[in-house]
C-alpha cells in the first residue's frame, strides 16, 4: 500500500485496533477511548474487513488477538509512536540536559541483558539524565504500572490490560539451555535423551514448576531439579561449580554465556515463544520523557 493507497483507510481505525490489542475488551476499550461500546464494535468490523482476518477470537480470557493481528501490532505500534513523535516534535526530551531520574520496572533477566546496555550508552553519550532499575515480572507488574514511580514495565506481554495503561512491544524471543562444558560433557546441541539424564536448576519467581515441566510430563518424564531459584542472578555461582543444565530466556542466557564461559544450546523440546513489551500508565503517556525512552528501548534491542 502507497501513500496515495491510505486515503481510503481511516488512520482512527488503527488507533482502535492497538487499543483492542492493549485491552483485550470492547468494553475497556470504549472507556478507554472515551467512545460507546457499539462504535468499537463497528470499527472492529471495520477492521477486520480491511485486512481480512477476524483479529480477534472470544474466550473466558477476554478477545485473544490472532496470529494475523499480533504480526500487525508488531509493526503498528512504532508507527503510532513514530507519528505521535512528528507531532509533538517540539517537546522533545533532552537527555544531555535533564537531571531527570527515569525508573524503569522488569525482572531480572531484562536487567542482565539491559542494563549494561543502558549504562554503555548514556556513557558513550554523555547523557545527564539518571536511571534506575526495580524488581518487577509478569505477575507482579499490574503493581508497577499504578506505582507513580514507574516511567516504563517491560514484561512478558499480557493477555489483558486495564485501562490505565499504555503498551508497545518491543522485541520477541524464544529459550535455549546453559551449561558448563568443563563440568557436563554433552554436544552442543542437548538431545533429549540427555535433557531428561542431566540434573536442572530451575529459576522461577515462585520457584515453582514452569513449562518445561509440563512439556516433559506430557511425555511421561520428570525433570531432575537438583535446585531451583527465584532470580537469575544466582545462576552464575550454580554453574560455575555444578554439573546442571539450565533453561532460560534467549536474551537472558546470551548474557551469562558471555560472562561465564559457559555453552547455550537449543532445548530439545517444542519451546513458546514469547513477546516483550514496553507498558506505561497513561498518565505519562505522551510526555516528552516516555516518548525518548521508549525510542531509547526500542534502540536497544534492535538486531536482536
Amino acid at each position: 500500500m502507497n501513500v496515495i493507497d491510505l486515503r481510503r483507510v481511516d488512520l482512527n481505525l488503527l488507533v482502535v485496533f492497538q487499543s483492542l490489542m492493549q485491552e483485550g475488551s470492547v468494553t475497556r476499550t470504549a472507556v478507554k477511548l472515551n467512545v460507546s461500546q457499539s462504535a468499537i464494535s463497528a470499527a472492529l468490523a471495520r477492521l477486520r474487513s480491511l485486512f481480512g482476518d477476524p483479529l480477534f477470537e472470544r474466550s473466558r480470557a477476554g478477545m485473544l488477538p490472532t496470529p494475523r493481528a499480533l504480526e500487525i501490532s508488531a509493526r503498528l505500534a512504532p508507527a503510532l509512536t513514530s507519528i505521535a513523535e512528528a507531532i509533538y516534535e517540539d517537546s522533545e526530551f533532552d537527555p544531555m540536559r535533564s537531571a531527570r531520574m527515569i525508573h524503569l520496572a522488569m525482572s531480572d533477566d531484562l536487567e542482565l541483558m539491559l542494563a549494561s546496555r543502558l549504562a554503555q550508552r548514556k556513557l558513550a553519550e554523555g547523557w545527564a539524565v539518571d536511571f534506575a532499575i526495580h524488581q518487577t515480572n509478569s505477575v507482579l507488574w499490574r503493581d508497577s504500572v499504578d506505582s507513580e514511580r514507574n516511567d516504563i514495565i517491560l514484561t512478558v506481554t499480557p493477555g489483558q490490560q486495564s485501562a490505565t495503561s499504555q503498551s508497545e512491544p518491543l522485541f520477541s524471543g524464544g529459550y535455549s539451555c546453559l551449561y558448563n562444558p568443563r563440568l557436563l560433557q554433552l554436544s552442543d546441541r542437548l538431545t533429549f535423551e540427555d535433557y531428561v539424564a542431566v540434573d536442572h536448576v530451575r529459576v522461577s519467581y515462585d520457584v515453582q514448576r514452569g513449562w518445561v515441566d509440563d512439556m516433559l510430563a506430557a511425555r511421561g518424564h520428570k525433570r531432575k531439579v537438583l535446585c531451583a531459584i527465584s532470580h537469575f542472578s544466582g545462576l552464575a555461582s550454580i554453574m560455575s561449580s555444578m554439573p546442571v543444565v539450565a533453561t532460560i530466556p534467549d536474551h537472558a542466557a546470551e548474557v551469562l554465556a558471555g560472562i561465564g564461559d559457559l555453552t547455550r544450546s537449543p532445548v530439545p523440546l517444542h519451546a513458546p515463544r514469547f513477546t516483550i513489551s514496553a507498558i506505561w500508565n497513561v498518565r505519562n503517556d505522551g510526555t516528552p520523557e516516555n516518548v525518548w525512552v521508549r525510542k531509547v528501548l526500542r534502540e536497544l534491542v534492535e538486531g536482536m
